[in-house]
């Protein structure tokens, strides 16, 4: 059905904030009100919606390190 994109400047993602592409054709997202200069740690999950009260999700991908530009 879509994603979930979670980002945080933590590498143990305490205070992450997650952003849902709805679609499943989305290739792309982007993250707005980032601070300039710092280190952004971010993952991403698919999920599935089976019924209106059943949702499946995959594990998290692996973590990359996203440097913003100052």
């Amino acid at each position: 059905t879509g994603y979930k994109i979670q980002y945080a400047t933590k590498s143990n993602f305490k205070g992450a904030k997650t952003v849902t592409a709805k679609k499943n054709r989305t290739v792309s997202a982007t993250l707005k009100k980032l601070k300039g200069g710092s280190k952004y740690y971010v993952r991403i999950r698919s999920y599935k919606k089976v019924d209106k009260k059943t949702t499946v999700y995959s594990t998290w991908s692996k973590v990359k390190t996203v440097k913003v530009k100052k």
